[in-house]
């Protein structure tokens, strides 16, 4: 039910067709937010070039000018911040962005700011001193930001821990991550058809060299037994990490087995995971989460091979194939067996990671 009585902000990095995944899914969870609120608007860090040829389904402002705006209304507000320790400024302290956060819940009871941790600072051992300075400005900014906050919400638990640990706030909230890449019709993932020994690898060139060396083994037996022919490489090329991912399939598989595609339009990419037989995966569990390529190859059913435990329930691991079922059963992808967690693994997105599903639970977290 739209909310006659209360509006919504959200500020984002950038907005389409800015190649940003956070403010896609700022964008997206705006759109599919509308229908609660009285209105729905998007305040901007800044502009991508092309922005004129886009058409915006939502108004979208630079958010300095969205929240002086608002300062003249009297209408009460909602401010949800999607939030990266750099969008805002590159030195971690956004100074007036947290003053003018702090102007806008101070000017109505009403108004309430929420916070979506997209990331998280880098506590890694051995950084830099002007890295460890930009660590100390980002958690001070966090901690502004928690005082502010009438929620938090965040996408892994590493994420949650640590600004529990942070900010003594015990109530952070675990979000929900959508993708950015869909078919025309949510039905088209069950009824493609699959070319069989086509596998796809898809994401950042670093991404794709690790989930390359991670499953080589694996890739190495399926190939040598015919069972995959081309393994498809979607994603940005012309870096180091894209030479060595190529270098090191040709040393092992030999040549024109790995092909890299390059950046491709959303639906070229759609179309070539409705043909994939299969994907290939390397995050950790808990990164599986916020993945947006993971919910993608879940969106249009795409059998995924990921290093992750069955007992996983939150992306479901049941649904998910594990390497070595793979080297005890080559065949497992295609069986009845294999169809049934495809199966899974597409109810569970369209139930739970869809842009609607996502905004009914962002909407009932913040009327919680």
């Amino acid at each position: 039910m739209k909310s006659i009585n209360r509006q919504l902000i959200i500020i984002a990095p950038t907005c389409p067709p800015g190649v940003c995944g956070v403010s896609d899914h700022a964008y997206k969870t705006a759109v599919a937010l509308n229908k609660f609120y009285r209105s729905v608007k998007i305040g901007v860090e800044y502009f991508p070039t092309l922005i004129q040829d886009t058409p915006l389904a939502v108004t979208t402002v630079y958010w300095q000018k969205l929240l002086k705006q608002n300062a003249k209304s009297d209408i009460p507000t909602d401010l949800l911040l999607n939030f990266t320790p750099t969008s805002y400024s590159r030195s971690g302290l956004p100074h007036n962005l947290l003053s003018a956060l702090k102007q806008f819940k101070s000017a109505s009871s009403s108004n309430r700011i929420y916070v979506f941790f997209h990331e998280t600072w880098d506590d890694s051992k051995g950084l830099k001193p002007h890295h460890q300075l930009r660590n100390y400005l980002i958690k001070y900014t966090v901690k502004k930001l928690s005082k502010l906050a009438s929620g938090i919400t965040v996408v892994t638990n590493e994420q949650k821990i640590k600004i529990e640990s942070l900010t003594n706030n015990k109530k952070i909230r675990l979000s929900l991550v959508g993708a950015n890449i869909l078919p025309v019709n949510k039905e088209h993932g069950l009824n493609s058809i699959r070319n069989p020994g086509d596998w796809v690898i898809f994401g950042l060139a670093h991404t794709r060299l690790w989930t390359l060396q991670q499953h080589l083994p694996l890739i190495t037996e399926l190939f040598n037994n015919g069972i995959i022919k081309k393994i498809y490489a979607i994603g940005p090329i012309g870096n180091q990490f894209a030479e060595q991912e190529l270098s090191l399939a040709a040393k092992n598989l030999g040549p024109n087995v790995l092909i890299q595609t390059g950046v491709l339009e959303p639906d070229e990419v759609s179309d070539m995971m409705l043909m994939a037989e299969a994907a290939l995966v390397g995050q950790t569990a808990d990164s599986l989460r916020k993945s947006g390529t993971f919910a993608a190859l879940s969106a249009h059913a795409v059998p995924v091979v990921c290093e992750a435990p069955f007992s996983l329930d939150e992306p479901p691991g049941y649904a998910i194939f594990r390497p070595h079922e793979l080297l005890n059963n080559q065949n497992i992808v295609s069986t009845t067996e294999g169809e049934k967690r495809r199966l899974l693994l597409h109810q569970w997105f369209w139930l739970t990671r869809s842009w609607e599903a996502i905004a009914l639970d962002m909407q009932s977290w913040i009327n919680s």
